[in-house]
């Protein structure tokens, strides 16, 4: 799921990407049980666009451009197991991309390794400016995750057509 935190007006509502896709500052929590798993995701969006999308990864999330936080349930979303609350600038470029990463379910069930590894390149995905859902239930993008999910050539069709590849 996606939540848009500041959408600019007017034409700037089309742009919705990074200005420096190259260079997305990341933060991932070190030492958590997910953060291999979630740089593993990072580097898959990464290889899968050719290097068209790069993750720097830094050490505070102060200087950060997207934030992982690992949390026990997604909070103010009921149903949600992830989540990604993106903000732009006024010329409508990202700036920062939130995203929220659950333990649980919101009824207390623990999320497999498999669910929690196909939230993560759902999120990312968001992060890195695909807003739209499939309607491919096979696709990483698809708005229900399902462990046989992956990154489809449609999904990088779709991040071509926003970044102009």
């Amino acid at each position: 799921m996606v939540i848009w935190v500041f959408v600019p007006q007017g034409i700037a509502q089309s742009v919705r990407k990074w200005q420096y896709p190259t260079k997305i500052k990341t933060y991932i929590p070190p030492n958590h049980k997910r953060t291999i798993m979630m740089k593993h995701a990072f580097a898959e969006w990464s290889r899968l666009t050719n290097n068209k999308v790069i993750f720097r990864y830094v050490d505070s999330p102060k200087t950060a451009q997207v934030i992982v936080q690992f949390v026990n349930v997604v909070p103010n979303a009921e149903r949600e197991i992830g989540l990604t609350k993106s903000s732009y600038s006024g010329s409508g470029h990202m700036v920062r991309a939130i995203i929220y990463i659950a333990e649980k379910t919101a009824y207390g069930h623990q999320l497999g390794k498999d669910a929690v590894y196909t939230v993560m390149l759902h999120e990312i995905g968001h992060a890195i400016g695909i807003d739209e859902h499939s309607k491919n239930p096979l696709s990483i993008m698809y708005e229900i995750e399902d462990d046989r999910q992956e990154i489809l050539k449609s999904d990088l069709k779709n991040l071509a057509n926003i970044y102009g590849w």
